[in-house]
């Protein structure tokens, strides 16, 4: 098992060290770009608190991925960070639908950006240029955002993490990361990215395909945790099972510390629930967790109308 939270010491890793989680920052100003994000991003960004930061989907009319993004409130306008392998297509999305907003939209090049958990373990104040925001995407903590050589000079004492910590941090929290479980084509409740989506705002691109697999509460695809006594040979992750040739895909991997290796995967719905019997190539595999950030459906809904990631309402 991973070791709990606050049993973890504190680390950080720089993501753009982690392969596939470098990030783009795009600066939104103007009057008109709170209801600009609003009306084309997933989450409610009427919500967005300064000193936070949300995750959202940049979704097709069909309510599929195109992107992943984290939105951060910053005075009156908004700081967004893009995944770096999509972030020239998303700008150009973005900025194919400012036509009659007052908006403007720039790509801020050389700004770095850090996460560090568990969040507050950084004690001084940010150096001057580095903003500090909670965060539970790309996994739980804080996010510092500025020019690397502050950040570097603001993290010097503590420990660096690797690409394994990162992954075992995830797996702990459920939390899907971009070129992972989180790809493009698939909707949010495949994997595991429903904490990104509000029911209750108003219309956005892709918004009426989501509230109807919100009504029904069913998608095939969900992610759980798993695992195995060893991990899956490099670009090999396809998963069967009894009777199913195609049972989905085992996405991430790392070491437990408790022997073997833990990870996330996608599954057929069916087969999400622990104790479920996988095979990757001659790996035995085992689901050991129901599904995660998937959409249980408004027959199943309480509280929020946004589902924390990694977890179900």
């Amino acid at each position: 098992m991973v070791a709990p939270v606050h049993a973890q010491p504190s680390l950080h890793v720089d993501l753009a060290a982690i392969p596939g989680q470098a990030r783009v920052i795009v600066r939104l100003s103007g009057p008109d770009a709170a209801r600009f994000l609003q009306g084309l991003l997933s989450a409610d960004i009427d919500h967005l608190r300064p000193g936070e930061a949300i995750p959202a989907a940049l979704l097709t009319v069909k309510g599929k991925v195109i992107s992943e993004l984290l939105v951060l409130r910053e005075g009156d306008g908004f700081v967004l960070a893009i995944p770096a392998d999509v972030a020239e297509a998303v700008i150009g999305d973005l900025d194919r639908h400012i036509i009659m907003d007052d908006v403007t939209l720039a790509a801020e090049p050389g700004v770095g950006i850090t996460l560090l958990w568990p969040a507050g373990a950084l004690a001084d104040e940010a150096p001057a240029g580095v903003t500090r925001v909670a965060t539970s995407h790309p996994a739980p903590g804080e996010l510092l955002i500025g020019p690397q050589e502050a950040l570097t000079a603001a993290l010097g004492a503590h420990p660096r993490g690797s690409a394994a910590d990162f992954d075992a941090r995830r797996v702990e929290a459920g939390a899907p990361a971009w070129g992972r479980e989180l790809r493009a084509g698939f909707f949010p409740p495949e994997v595991g990215f429903v904490g990104a989506v509000s029911y209750d705002k108003g219309c956005y691109r892709g918004q009426e395909p989501l509230a109807r697999i919100h009504a029904r509460g069913q998608v095939n695809r969900v992610m759980v945790r798993v695992r195995a006594p060893a991990a899956p040979e490099a670009g090999g992750g396809a998963l069967r099972a009894e009777g199913r040739e195609e049972a989905g895909e085992w996405t991430t991997w790392t070491e437990d510390p408790a022997g073997g290796v833990i990870g996330l995967a996608i599954v057929h719905r069916s087969l999400a629930h622990p104790g479920a019997r996988l095979a990757c190539g001659a790996i035995a595999v085992e689901v050991t967790s129901a599904a995660l950030g998937d959409d249980p459906g408004l027959s199943q809904k309480k509280g929020s109308a946004t589902v924390q990631l990694g977890r179900r309402s």
